[in-house]
């Protein structure tokens, strides 16, 4: 059986744990790669080189296959749109995309709570049995304010 078994030797390298002079001999968009890798292993952080990315699809593709952060296969078209020349004006769209997905997710937070909130107003209301002062507290929102400092019902949600 041995002589149709296959005896390759493989070289494997840690791109993130590479010496810097070895990273910095790279000359095409590789470096990018290895760059972003050994600046996340050694300071946690990465600060982005205006290097001009050649291959951007390619790039994004491998950096998303290397991370796991799916956010760099996700922007492959926008990137290509705005014509993206450098991983800082990559990282300015995952950037912006986060921050609109950010205020999505507060907008919903707040309707939910300004519901949860005066679901409590009415339900505390309508207990009080005064139909006049409900409909007058869903339409008048002074009112409504007044009542929601009576029964204490701010200090759950901040200020309204």
């Amino acid at each position: 059986m041995k002589p149709y078994v296959n005896d390759y030797k493989i070289n494997l390298f840690e791109i993130a744990y590479l010496d810097r002079e070895i990273i910095d001999s790279f000359t095409s968009d590789f470096w990018i790669l290895a760059d972003y890798l050994h600046q996340m292993r050694v300071n946690r952080n990465y600060v982005a080189d205006k290097k001009a990315i050649c291959h951007i699809e390619e790039l994004l593709m491998l950096m998303s296959a290397m991370t796991g952060d799916k956010r760099f296969e996700e922007i492959i078209d926008e990137a290509n749109t705005k014509e993206v020349v450098n991983m800082c004006e990559v990282l300015d769209i995952v950037e912006a995309r986060g921050i609109e997905k950010g205020i999505e997710k507060g907008i919903e937070k707040g309707r939910e709570e300004g519901a949860d909130l005066i679901s409590r107003l009415n339900t505390i209301l309508a207990k009080e049995g005064d139909l006049d002062k409900i409909i007058k507290a869903n339409t008048d929102k002074k009112y409504r304010n007044e009542f929601l400092k009576k029964y204490n019902l701010l200090n759950d949600y901040g200020k309204y």
